[in-house]
Order: C-alpha cells, then structure tokens, then sequence
C-alpha cells in the first residue's frame, strides 16, 4: 500500500506536516509505503520506509480554483491525483486547497456509478455512535437531486466502512415538518421520501442541527455551504467547552477525577482525532484535512485514509452502485 501526503498548500508549514508523517511512520505497519509531496525535499526524507516525489508548483490557498487546475498541472496535489488515478498511489491526503482538490479528483478520477457530483463526508461522535456527515464543502452549489447522492453514499459509507445494517438518514433543516426549507431542501425532502419508500423507515425525514448528537440517524445530507458551516461550528464548540473546563478544574482542583474527565472529553470530540473528509463518489481515496490541521490530526488523516484503502470502501460501493 502507498499513502501519499501533500505537504504543500495547507495553512501549516510543509516541515509541520512533515513531523506528522515521521510521526505516523513509526506507528503505522512497515509494509505500508509512506509517499510525500512537496517542492523541497524534507529533512530526514532519507528514512528508507519514506519516499520523497519532488513538485514543482504549489497550489495556494487563495487561488481560484479552477485557475488552479488549469495552470498548476506540476503542482504537489495535481501531481498526486494523477498518481491515484495511475494506480501509483493508493491514497492522497491533503491540507491544500478544497476545491482545487475537488476539481482534480473530479477531472481526473472516474465518478461512481449514478453519482452526479462527489461530496466531502466527514464523521462526528454521536450518543449512539458516529454519523456520516455530507456534503461538508466539497460543492457550494447544488440542486436538489444532488442529495439523493450524497444520501446513497452516505449509505454505502457506513454499510462497507463500519458495518452498520439498513443506516437511517436525515435531511438538515431548520424544523422537521417536511415544508420546511428551502426549495431546494423541500424538493430534496420528496426526492429522498420517494427513494427510500420501499425502505422502511430508513429515510427519518428531516433533523435539527440540535438533534444531530441523539444518535437519531446514521446518515445526515445537506448542501456542501451548510455542512461546512455546522461541522466548523460544531469543532469551535468542542474546542471552546475543553478550554472552559479545561481552566474550571484547574480552579477547583478536581485532581485526577478531572484530569480523566478531561481526557475522556477530549479523545471523543477532539476533531483532531478524526479521520479527515473523505471525498466520496470518485473513483478513488482522497482524504481532506483542514488547512491548519496540526500533527494529531495529519496523523488522524493518513490513518483514515489507510483504513479506507484496507477495507476497500470505495470498490465495495462501486459494486453496490452497478
């Protein structure tokens, strides 16, 4: 198995994703081929169980997209696509550009059958367990029959990847009576009613973002706007309420009850913890981590995009799909 990772493009520095990828290669299993991307060659590049591909160009974060594409054909994350969709790579992580990334996986990886556009799915802690997330910024605009795929995929996600039988699926709305929302949102609401009308019960109809952590379904769909917006609102809460309780022990001296507490808190809603976006409906594995992810979360990345290739998500849903 070869994991490549784009050093270039992210918030962070190259050297910063770099020690993650250090990191990770003593964590992970020798057998798995760590390929790295950037326009110099890292320090300590020279570990045998590491292989450095030199780029030429560099895909910033401010740049039209698609000027991108177009220009930049030697740049890091164009250079790794190509790798995939060679069959070179087995998986691409990245911290660059969103839609640059979006737009290359597009152009130059095979859609899965009867998907119209991929989406960005992301997943976060629920009561009963984890909830598959998307679109989470992949597309911007939309129509509504774009959320039936994004609701077979979500599916699919969560059936090949965690084994879970006959996932429920809500739609995103600001109110759960079915003429809430948008136009858009009220023609994907009886677009995915009739879908799933021979699946009982599976389609819930539609979810409050205050209900999304009940565990109420599997599977939550929404345009790529909104789903970025929640899932960031939903990490700048995680990380408010640690800080908070955070200096609330260290006031009162909880002592190690805290101190476990706090870590049980933070290793369940850390989003640093989580396994990246995975870029799902093409035709290969592409894994999106924030600009500014720091090292537990690179780390998180490329461990998710590893368990991705193992469990062979994205070919067991292609076949599910024909």
């Amino acid at each position: 198995m070869r994991i490549g990772i784009d050093l270039m493009g992210g918030d962070q520095s190259p050297e910063a994703i770099f020690s993650a990828v250090l990191r990770c290669r003593r964590d992970i299993d020798p057998a798995i081929s760590l390929v790295v991307l950037a326009r110099d060659c890292p320090k300590h590049s020279t570990d045998s169980l590491l292989e450095f591909i030199p780029t030429e160009e560099v895909i910033e974060m401010g740049e039209t997209p698609l000027y991108a594409v177009r220009k930049k054909k030697k740049a890091s994350m164009a250079v790794g696509v190509r790798l995939v969709k060679e069959g070179k790579l087995d998986a691409l992580v990245s911290t660059g550009n969103t839609g640059a990334l979006v737009a290359l996986s597009t152009m130059h990886l095979p859609l899965l059958p009867t998907i119209q556009k991929p989406a960005l799915l992301a997943v976060l802690p629920t009561e009963l367990g984890v909830i598959a997330v998307l679109d989470v910024g992949a597309h911007i605009h939309y129509k509504s029959t774009h959320f039936l795929d994004y609701a077979k995929l979500g599916v699919l996600y969560q059936e090949c990847f965690r084994g879970i039988t006959n996932p429920k699926v809500g739609l995103l709305n600001i109110g759960s009576e079915e003429k809430k929302g948008t136009c858009e949102v009220k023609e994907a609401y009886r677009t995915l009613q009739e879908y799933f009308q021979h699946c009982e019960g599976q389609f819930v109809g539609n979810v409050e973002g205050r209900e999304v952590f009940q565990g109420k379904v599997d599977v939550m769909v929404t345009d790529g706007f909104t789903g970025n917006v929640f899932l960031k609102t939903c990490e700048g809460a995680s990380s408010f309420l640690f800080e908070y309780l955070g200096k609330y022990f260290a006031r009162h001296a909880t002592g190690d009850c805290g101190a476990a507490l706090l870590g049980h808190f933070h290793e369940k809603f850390n989003y640093a913890n989580q396994p990246g976006a995975f870029l799902c409906g093409v035709e290969g594995v592409i894994v999106k981590c924030h600009g500014n992810s720091d090292t537990q979360a690179m780390i998180s990345g490329i461990r998710g995009a590893v368990a991705l290739v193992e469990k062979q998500v994205v070919k067991k849903m292609k076949e599910r799909l024909l």
